[in-house]
This record gives structure tokens, C-alpha cells and sequence, in this order.
């Protein structure tokens, strides 16, 4: 039997709740990594009050991140900065959800969360090392979800995700496999986020947090993401990698490589971020049908350019080709983060989103040049992969969503006057803090 909890240690972990951030927003971040395992494992499988388990775990997941929150201490609200940012992430919702009501498209509860979400963030702001603590926990949710995947999958006791033998053909004929027939996997690894390019994108995500944050947890994480990578074979996830660790390499401020000039770093690192770039859009699209998919949303969009159409109206797609409608209608989504908000959601709804997340980048960019990049290299990379794929929906606290929202608050901490020697637990402070491209 597991020896009962001492007096001291239960007044530490009361101590640490009262005095950590770390507590609420790593349950948040648990929480949206919890709720893709729900999705993936039990679909649509009503459990509470005709919800199914990814509604369900990211409630859960959510009271107890309340809980916390509501027993921390009360600290100074967010910064200007933040605060707009925030500010600017709640318009963007109330414009979607009033989108979502003008098109007739349907939302999950879960959409009640991100609101509260952000005040929380906005009322009991995240110091330093607590933002990094929700960053660890939120590697490790996703490390271990790609893992008991898998292996749940080599011994025959979870399915993976069915996939047509033309796309199995395709993938191997296409794409660099070279672990796949050794793990017994059929094409491109789809892992537990909906679609191999999402899991490619979570395993990316690992690599550049592990980096931008170096611990003896990056060690698990590095290999698993690259792991992923190999598995999935994601292209544009690869290339956000790059992308990521090149601008961390840029402003860094620690390690060997801040004994090159900045000024050196930033001319290197601006052109080989301009190869790439080149290299990209010089690659035909075609290789995946988007330079086909690409124009037949934009037409779409012509349709309805201030609002969108919503998910209805590509259901729909009335009033294009019938070419195009018949990849809107085939493929549902426009294979872009951007031009998948704007076809369902116009210019409203993307200048509102991506006018929010630009004050969030500008927030990143500024710890970076304080030589902490570790959140710009996140988001960047993020941004990276929604070139080819739409990674995310605002309307509700999502994997991708909550990451990009804890990056920025992240940089926006590490902004603050003293936020290194801010206290983030009530269990003594390691003699050897972390140290990376970004800590």
C-alpha cells in the first residue's frame, strides 16, 4: 500500500495552489489534449446528458482548472498588452458565434468555455515559469497520448482510424515511410488527432517546445515528436519546424550560438526562412490536389466576401462551378487556415481572428528580441502548418487553439520586470534551472 500523504506535504500542495498559476493552467492544457483523445476514442458516443466524452472531459477538466483558480491568490491582472490581446481573442469569438448564428452552423457546449477561459487568464495572469509549467504539461498530455495510441494499436486493442486503400497507395508511393512497415503501419500513421497531417503537426509541436524549453523532459519529447514526424511524413510540419527553431536560433540569447552576432543570425536565418518560403510555393500543390482545392474556395468565397458562408453554406457551395463544387463539397474545408476562414467567415471574421492573433505575435516578437523566443518559435511554426491545412476552429479552447494562447501569454510573462524570480510552487526550486533556445 502507498504510504499516506504527510501533514507537510499536504500543506505543500496547499501552499502551491494558493501561490501557483501553474495548477489552473495546466489542468487547461491537460484538459484540450484529453478532449482529442475523447473524440478520437469514443466518437460521438453520447455518455452525459446526450454529450460525448470529448464534451464531457474538457468540462471536467475545465471545473477543476476553476477550482484551482478560484484558490489562488489573488495578483495583478494582465498587462496592457495581454490584456488587448485577450481583449481582441474575446471580439474575435463573440464576431465568430454571431457568424456561426447567420449561417446556421452547429457548436459544440464546449464554446461556453472559451470565454471564461480567457478572463481567468486575464484576471489571475500566469507569471514566468508557471506559463512553462502549462507548456510542460501540455507536452508531456500530448506525448502520452501519441504513445498509449500507438501502442494500444500494436497489440490489437484500438483500431487505427480507417483509410481508404486508394490514399494507402497514395502515401506510399508518395511520401518517405521509412519506419512504418517495421511499426505495421499502413500509409501515413493518422495517430489520435483526426488526420495525419494534424498528428504530423502535434509531433512538430513537441520538437520546437522541447527546444524552445529545454528540460530532461525534452529528451522524451524529442524523439517522440521526431518519431511522429517520421510516421506521419508532414511535409509542412517538418518545414514549421525548421521555420520554429531558425527564429529561436535567430534571438536567442543562451547557449553557443549567441556568440554569433545577432545581426548575423538575422540576416542568415531571414534568408534561409526566405529559401524555404521559396522552396514551398515553388513545390507544386499539386502533389496533394491543392492547387486545385485552393481556387475552388477562394471561389466560394467570392460568393459571400464580407461573412462567409459558414460550414452550411461549402455543404451547399452554391453559386460557383460545378468543378468547384464538387471538391467544396468533396473535401468540406479548404486544406489552408486562412483561406478556410475566409471562405466560411469572410473578411469579418478573419480580420477580427487574425487581427487578435497578430497583437499576440507582436507580444512574442517583443520577448524575442529581449532575447526569449521560445513562444514566437512556437506560434510561428503553428502558423507554418495552417499554409496547407486548417488546424483550427476559435469558436471553442482546442489543442491548437489553447497552445497559441498560452505562447503569448507565455512571451507576455516573460516581459514583466522580475518574472524570473517569481515563486511558481510551493515545492523547492531546482538547482539547475531549465535552460533552451528560449528559458
Amino acid at each position: 500500500m502507498s504510504p499516506m500523504p504527510t501533514r507537510d506535504q499536504i500543506l505543500g500542495v496547499r501552499g502551491s495552489l494558493r501561490t501557483s498559476g501553474t495548477w489552473y493552467a495546466g489542468a487547461l492544457a491537460v484538459g484540450v489534449v484529453l478532449e482529442r483523445a475523447g473524440y478520437y476514442l469514443w466518437f460521438e458516443q453520447p455518455v452525459f446528458k446526450g454529450q460525448a466524452p470529448d464534451v464531457v472531459l474538457l468540462f471536467i477538466a475545465f471545473a477543476f482548472a476553476l477550482a484551482c483558480w478560484l484558490v489562488l491568490d489573488a495578483r495583478p491582472v494582465a498587462p496592457r498588452m495581454l490584456m488587448a490581446f485577450l481583449a481582441a481573442m474575446a471580439l474575435a469569438w463573440i464576431v465568430h458565434l454571431a457568424l456561426y448564428r447567420v449561417h446556421d452552423d452547429a457548436f459544440k457546449y464546449t464554446a461556453l468555455l472559451y470565454i471564461p477561459v480567457l478572463v481567468m487568464l486575464a484576471l489571475k495572469p500566469l507569471r514566468l515559469k508557471e506559463a512553462w509549467g502549462a507548456v510542460l504539461a501540455y507536452a508531456w498530455a500530448t506525448t502520452g497520448l501519441l504513445v498509449s495510441v500507438r501502442c494500444l494499436e500494436m497489440v490489437g486493442l484500438l483500431a487505427p482510424k480507417a483509410q481508404v486503400a486508394s490514399t494507402i497507395a497514395f502515401d506510399e508511393e508518395r511520401y518517405f515511410l521509412p519506419l512504418n512497415d517495421l511499426l505495421g503501419i499502413d500509409g501515413r500513421w493518422p495517430g489520435p488527432f483526426g488526420h495525419n497531417g494534424d498528428t504530423a503537426m502535434m509531433g512538430g509541436l513537441l520538437i520546437v517546445i522541447a527546444i524552445a524549453h529545454w528540460t530532461r523532459a525534452s529528451w522524451i519529447f524529442l524523439p517522440f515528436g521526431a518519431i511522429t514526424l517520421l510516421i506521419t511524413s508532414g511535409r509542412a510540419s517538418m518545414g514549421a519546424v525548421a521555420a520554429g527553431l531558425i527564429i529561436m536560433a535567430m534571438f536567442t540569447s543562451s547557449g553557443p550560438i549567441d556568440r554569433v552576432s545577432r545581426r548575423v543570425r538575422v540576416v542568415l536565418g531571414t534568408a534561409a526562412l526566405a529559401l524555404g518560403a521559396w522552396f514551398m510555393y515553388s513545390w507544386r500543390a499539386g502533389l496533394t490536389g491543392r492547387d486545385v482545392i485552393w481556387p475552388a474556395f477562394i471561389e466560394l468565397w467570392h460568393t459571400s466576401p464580407w461573412i462567409g458562408v459558414g460550414g452550411s453554406g461549402i455543404a451547399a457551395s452554391v453559386g460557383i462551378s460545378e468543378t468547384s463544387r464538387q471538391l467544396t463539397q468533396t473535401f468540406l474545408h479548404a486544406h489552408s487556415l486562412y483561406i478556410d476562414e475566409l471562405a466560411r467567415y469572410g473578411v469579418l471574421g478573419f480580420v477580427t481572428q487574425f487581427g487578435a492573433l497578430a497583437i499576440g505575435v507582436v507580444i512574442a516578437a517583443m520577448a524575442a528580441r529581449r532575447g526569449r523566443p521560445g513562444p514566437l518559435g512556437v506560434l510561428v511554426a503553428y502558423f507554418v502548418t495552417g499554409i496547407t491545412e486548417p488546424r483550427n476552429f476559435w469558436i471553442s479552447p482546442t489543442v491548437t487553439g489553447f497552445l497559441v494562447i498560452l505562447m503569448v501569454v507565455t512571451a507576455a510573462a516573460s516581459l514583466q520586470d522580475g518574472a524570473d524570480d517569481a515563486p511558481t510552487s510551493g515545492v523547492p526550486r531546482s538547482k539547475a534551472p531549465a535552460k533552451g533556445l528560449s528559458s
